[in-house]
């Protein structure tokens, strides 16, 4: 019954997804903006480009190691669109090959989230998270396009997997290696950077996860031995991506981040709405962390249903907004909720993932400049670790923080619905940005300061 019930719900997630994706190829041109991405059927750009080169790759006769040349840019790294243009040679040169391919393997990651998840904890919260991973809106989003992310989505669920199994088994480990081994793999060839941080986010899983004893010595030679790899591959992609000139390590680093930086000051620059008008009346110190605040709240619920728009663009928008905003408070929960863990060991893992998340969270979040796509296009990419950290906090709502996290929630919401109810309907009185967000920031700290007040007197009158 059990092993029939997640099956289930792969299969209909991945029906969600190609109906997604065939609506797109189909319908898109009739129902979108009319740009040449939509009348193409696609639903991102960056997809429509690297598709756009597979196939002009696998028409070309040329050998398909070309996909790595910096000829090809529109992928940086260029496994994906190997991959592509392996399908679109020996199969089908119809986009939808690759939609089948990226519903096939996003849907698939909920197996393997089932999987670990019952060993970390058990079959109620492992059906929670894998309904998180399978359902939540961008998942099955990006699930239906020609994108890395759901690729990497349950690349990392299967290295978590992996990782669990060889933590828990004390037989058949060497099957929890090769779950191991194939994801890294898998991810060295789509994106280096994320067989990065897949190492450390599952290196210090397993160290938390040691109850005082030592990592094994294979653990340790087989995470350097990866990371090292990954960080080789990672630096020779980005040189002939940057065309990069500072010598060693460092100065990749350094010219990734003035490109960082570069590439947020053009995103500001062509921001419309709340973040140019950040910019244009918060002082420099105050703007940044703001549009960070932004970003994480993206996509913006109120925006979605006020601002005027496309039917479908703003139906989807809607839909996104909504499931950030259901999942952002069990996020936000879930450093408070692993303290309620018994197991010291796996509180320490869950609180562990919890930060992990947010570090991720906030860099996207800085990354993005408050974009409304790649904010979430960013965060998706672990949704692994969201689900199962989501999911215990789901089934740990013992302490009041979850509710003053809702509180504030409901705060932001009202605040902002009112401050675009007046920018775009005229509907309330004009305010201003900056006494908008005063409004949303005092009455979230005089609301959780009164409670936890209220909560100490209590206590003491108790005592």
């Amino acid at each position: 019954m059990r092993s029939r019930r997640i099956y289930f719900l792969v299969l209909l997630a991945f029906l969600l997804r190609v109906g997604l994706g065939l609506f797109a190829y189909f319908g898109l041109p009739q129902v979108g903006y009319g740009s040449e991405t939509e009348k193409a059927g696609y639903l991102f750009l960056d997809a429509y480009h690297r598709d756009s080169q597979a196939r002009e790759l696998a028409l070309s006769g040329q050998p398909l190691s070309r996909a790595f040349d910096a000829k090809f840019s529109s992928d940086q790294y260029g496994g994906l669109l190997w991959i592509s243009a392996f399908l679109y040679r020996f199969v089908d040169a119809s986009p939808l090959v690759m939609v089948f391919l990226a519903a096939l393997v996003g849907s698939l990651g909920g197996i393997f989230i089932d999987w670990a998840v019952r060993l970390i904890f058990d079959e109620k919260t492992a059906l929670f998270a894998s309904l998180i991973f399978l359902f939540y809106p961008d998942s099955i989003l990006f699930g239906a396009s020609q994108m890395r992310e759901p690729f990497l989505m349950t690349l990392i669920a299967i290295a978590l997997y992996g990782i669990v199994h060889v933590e828990r088994m004390t037989s058949a480990r060497a099957v929890g290696w090769w779950w191991i081994a194939m994801a890294w793999m898998g991810m060295l060839f789509i994106s280096p950077g994320f067989a990065l941080l897949t190492i450390f986010a599952l290196s210090g899983w397993v160290f938390l996860g040691g109850q005082g004893r030592r990592i094994p010595w294979q653990v340790a030679v087989f995470a350097v031995g990866l990371f090292v790899v990954a960080l080789i591959v990672l630096a020779a992609s980005w040189e002939s991506l940057v065309a990069v000139r500072s010598g060693g390590m460092l100065g990749i680093l350094g010219d990734w981040a003035r490109e960082t930086a570069r590439w947020n000051a053009d995103v500001l620059k062509r921001s419309s709405g709340i973040v140019q008008l950040l910019f244009e009346t918060l002082p420099p110190g105050l703007a940044i962390p703001f549009v960070v605040v932004y970003g994480i709240l993206q996509p913006v619920l109120p925006a979605a249903i006020i601002e005027p728009g496309n039917p479908f663009w703003q139906g989807l928008g809607i839909v996104r907004a909504l499931g950030w905003y259901w999942l952002l408070p069990l996020v936000a929960y879930a450093p408070f909720s692993a303290w309620t863990i018994s197991n010291r060991q796996r509180k320490k893992q869950i609180i562990w993932l919890a930060l992990l998340v947010w570090v991720w969270i906030l860099i996207a979040a800085a990354r993005g400049g408050g974009d409304q796509w790649d904010n979430p296009r960013y965060r998706v990419i672990l949704l692994a670790f969201m689900a199962i950290i989501a999911a215990q906090s789901f089934y740990a709502l013992k302490t009041r923080w979850f509710w003053r996290i809702l509180w504030v929630e409901a705060i932001i919401l009202f605040v902002f619905t009112h401050w675009y109810a007046w920018r775009y309907l005229g509907i309330g009185v004009n305010l201003g940005i900056r006494n908008t967000l005063a409004i949303a920031l005092g009455a979230s700290i005089l609301l959780v300061g009164a409670d936890l007040l209220w909560q100490s007197r209590k206590r003491k009158n108790q005592l």
